[in-house]
């Protein structure tokens, strides 16, 4: 099976693997490239105009790159610490649930954290201190904080090991990239899906109560659910291929 394929727009041709497709003037079939990656799943790919470049050239970039393992979070993490305190707007707010109440102090490890899931945070109230992806966890515990939050984030998440050193030592949860540190450190293992999760509407089943929740995802990598230790299960499992939407321990 191929795990890489190449286009180079406006060049002199496009390239599947190393079989001519298209002429720069020929129109791309979008249908043809579904139907690879429907049987192949995720591949790496290179897309170029620099016309400099020969066929060859591309697919051996392609080649040679690999996300298994690599630390992206370092390039879209905050490089110091920041408060953050605006709320959900008006006009998203759904729900005054647990405003004007009890203030919690959250620290928010950046992996590349979506600015809306620190606004839900502030419109419940919590006061969030956000942190870079390599904040030693000495100093978050000097914070005192009531919670952690491991963020979302671009990559592997075996390029990462802060949450080892604070489970257990104060509450966490995590979301995406955090749900997948989270088992690890909890001693689970995480695999590269063959397509993963993207976009809109994706159904979880919560097994607590049975609800069905709607999602939105964007995740290549998942939890293995035969690996989790004792002591540690699934709570959420995604309804379109069964995997592990969420876990608790």
């Amino acid at each position: 099976m191929l795990d890489y394929f190449t286009y180079q727009f406006h060049g002199a041709l496009v390239c599947l693997h190393s079989i001519p497709l298209y002429h720069a003037t020929d129109d791309v079939d979008t249908r043809a490239i579904t139907r690879r990656l429907r049987e192949d799943g995720n591949l790496i790919g290179v897309l170029s105009t620099d016309n400099s470049k020969s066929d060859e050239e591309l697919l051996e970039m392609s080649r040679t790159w690999d996300i298994v393992g690599v630390d992206i979070i370092s390039g879209v993490s905050c490089k110091s610490p920041y408060e953050w305190v605006d709320r959900t707007g008006s006009a998203w707010e759904f729900t005054d649930n647990g405003r004007n109440k009890e203030t919690f102090n959250v620290v928010a490890y950046d992996f590349g954290i979506k600015h809306n899931i620190l606004r839900r945070l502030a419109s419940y109230g919590c006061k969030i201190t956000v942190v870079p992806s390599t904040w030693p966890t000495s100093e978050t515990l000097k914070i005192k904080p009531d919670g952690v939050l491991f963020s979302n984030g671009p990559g592997d998440p075996s390029a990462v090991e802060v949450v080892k050193e604070l489970i257990r030592k104060v509450p966490v949860f995590g979301i995406c990239m955090g749900h997948q540190l989270l088992g690890q450190a909890l001693g689970g293992k995480t695999f590269k899906m063959k397509f993963g999760h993207h976009g809109g509407n994706h159904p979880v089943r919560n097994l607590r109560n049975g609800c069905v929740e709607i999602s939105a995802q964007n995740h290549n990598y998942a939890v293995d659910p035969e690996c989790l230790p004792e002591g540690v299960e699934v709570s959420h499992v995604n309804l379109n291929d069964g995997s592990c939407a969420g876990l608790v321990s």
